[in-house]
Parts: structure tokens; C-alpha cells; sequence
């Protein structure tokens, strides 16, 4: 065993990602990182007792794309590896749903990856996520403005998806491959700016792991992640102190509301907000409550993106439930 597939077996280990019996369905594209991932689960398998497959997506929008599949269908008979794949005209989805191509092809893998996992008892779907992934959201989500939560990588798991790369760098990778003699396929288009996280990639990173290695800027996100995973944590045991949840809304008292920390008042409205709206509603408009609620003059009333109405009556805020377009 080298020791990329040693780091894969901790990272597997420390995180649970995989119990005895699990049917683990390799997401693979055929470039670098979901190539040494085949090739060290395929290694490990045994090892820790789990079933591998996997699973591939022709997004139709490369000239290369069909061989791509057909290259992701030969390596997997050479390894003996049940093979799944999909076409998929990505450009026209993104056309469609009036979303960006790099949303559309997201949206598109995770929806094959979900009817997979539902045809398949007992899987999870291993992305090839590694360290520098991670790092390069950490800057994507630190030049958005984000708070703690977008500042803390790429988890190592969500739900079923699993990253067991997500501890390798991809200096790693690439001399995996080439001791392995294992041949990725090159998608040009990693290799273009106008994209965010290519952007990035080629021009952000660079400078930035001269000054600071991979293994810093992990071990950043890692205490980040430890400090969101309290706050996180904290805020749930405290919430139903501090929140009323009624059927369609959530009352807050503005005398115990007012003066907790800030951190802590904008985590608890943002757990007083309807689920299907807060990815519309922003920093400013949370602290757009914290204000009204400072102030305590009754009879202000807001209107959230999203139809989410903020009213403040009697020393109380309630966060109303989303008023209807037709209203």
C-alpha cells in the first residue's frame, strides 16, 4: 500500500465514510482526480470490505465527450468494475432552467447520482473532492463575503456523498498517476479562466501556496470548521429559549433577543426563516431585523426577499410566513 492509499484508508477511517457491506459508486470524469480515486478504492475495497461500482456523466458538450465515456467504460472492464453512464445535453438543461452550464452540470450529476443511489441498496456516491478543491472554495466563498459556514472547505461528507480524496493534494494525484502509469483524459476547458474556479485555480492559488503550503491552509479550515461546528451546535440547544415556532411563523421577544451577542442573533434568525427562502435572504437583510428589533418601535414591518414578512408589535418580531405573489 503507497501513501496515498494509506492517507485515503485515515481519511475514510477518521471520517466513517465507509462500513462493511456499503456499495460505494465512484463518480468518475476520467481526469486526474476521479482516475487515482478508482484506482485507489479499487485498491482498498477489500481491505475494508465494501462493494465498488461506478458511475459516469456525459455532459454532451465536448467534442471529446463521447470518448471520454468510452475511455470510462474501458478502464472500468479493465479493472473489473461495474460501470453506470449518462447522456445528457448539459448546455441545452442550462438553457432549459435558465441556470449557469457549471450549475446545469452540477444539478444534472447529482440527479443521476441520487436515482443511482436509490437503485442501489445500501450506497453512497464517492466524489473526487481533494485538499486544493477545497482551498479554492475557501477563497471562492472569502471573495462572496462569506461568514463561518463558507469558510470551512469542502466537507468530507454530506448526506451520501462521501470525498475520501478530500485530505490529498493534488500534487499527490498527479505523481499517483504517473507511478501508477494511469492515463487521465485532459478536459481543456480546466484550463480556461472564464470560469470562477479555473479563475482561481490559475491565478489566485499559485502566489498564495508559494507563501502558505496546502497542508496550512487545510489545517485552517479545519479550526474553522471545529469553531462553525460549536456555534452551529450552540445555537440549536438555545433556539426554542429564544423562538417561538408557530405553523406558519416564528415569534421572537425583542427583551432577550436584544442583547445576546451579535454572531449568535444573526444564527437564530436565520433558523426563525422559512427553509425554502434563506438562500435568498442575505447578511443584510438579517441585520435589516437585528435593527428594527434594537430600535423596538412597534408597528414597523418589512417584507424579506422571498414574500418573508418581518413585523415588530408589543416588543415581539414575527417572521411571517412567504406572502404569495398574487397578494
Amino acid at each position: 500500500m503507497n501513501s496515498v492509499e494509506k492517507k485515503v484508508l485515515l481519511t475514510i477511517d477518521k471520517f466513517n465514510m465507509i462500513t462493511k457491506g456499503t456499495v460505494v459508486i465512484a463518480a468518475v470524469s476520467g481526469g486526474h482526480d476521479s482516475l487515482c480515486m478508482l484506482s485507489v478504492l479499487n485498491s482498498l475495497c477489500a481491505i475494508r470490505g465494501f462493494e465498488l461500482c461506478a458511475a459516469h456523466v456525459n455532459h454532451s458538450f465536448r467534442d471529446e465527450a463521447d470518448a471520454d465515456e468510452q475511455f470510462f467504460h474501458d478502464t472500468c472492464n479493465s479493472l473489473g468494475i461495474k460501470a453506470f453512464s449518462k447522456k445528457v445535453d448539459v448546455l441545452q438543461y442550462s438553457k432549459d432552467h435558465k441556470i449557469s452550464f457549471e450549475t446545469a452540470g452540477r444539478e444534472v450529476r447529482y440527479n443521476y447520482f441520487d436515482t443511482l443511489m436509490q437503485e442501489i441498496p445500501n450506497s453512497v456516491v464517492a466524489t473526487a473532492h481533494n485538499a486544493n478543491d477545497s482551498a479554492e472554495s475557501f477563497f471562492m466563498h472569502l471573495m462572496r463575503g462569506s461568514g463561518l459556514s463558507g469558510l470551512t472547505g469542502i466537507k468530507p461528507i454530506r448526506g451520501k456523498i462521501i470525498r475520501p480524496m478530500i485530505e490529498i493534494s493534488r500534487q499527490e494525484i498527479e505523481a499517483y498517476c504517473e507511478e501508477n502509469n494511469l492515463t487521465p483524459r485532459i478536459d481543456i476547458t480546466n484550463f480556461e479562466d472564464n470560469y470562477k474556479r479555473n479563475d482561481i485555480r490559475h491565478n489566485v492559488m499559485p502566489p498564495i501556496l508559494q507563501r502558505a503550503g496546502i497542508d496550512t491552509l487545510s489545517r485552517a479550515m479545519q479550526i474553522l470548521a471545529t469553531e462553525e461546528e460549536f456555534l452551529q451546535e450552540y445555537t440549536s440547544e438555545i433556539v426554542d429559549k429564544y423562538i417561538s415556532f408557530g405553523k406558519n411563523s416564528a415569534s421572537i421577544e425583542v427583551r432577550g433577543f436584544n442583547p445576546l451577542p451579535l454572531a449568535i442573533k444573526r444564527r437564530l434568525l436565520r433558523l426563525a426563516m422559512p427553509k425554502e427562502q434563506t438562500k435568498e435572504i442575505g447578511l443584510v437583510h438579517i441585520d435589516s431585523v437585528i435593527s428594527i428589533a434594537e430600535k423596538n418601535y412597534g408597528g414597523k414591518c418589512t417584507v424579506l426577499p422571498g414574500g418573508v414578512t418581518v413585523s415588530l408589535a408589543g416588543g415581539i418580531i414575527t417572521i411571517g410566513e412567504v406572502q404569495s405573489n398574487d397578494k
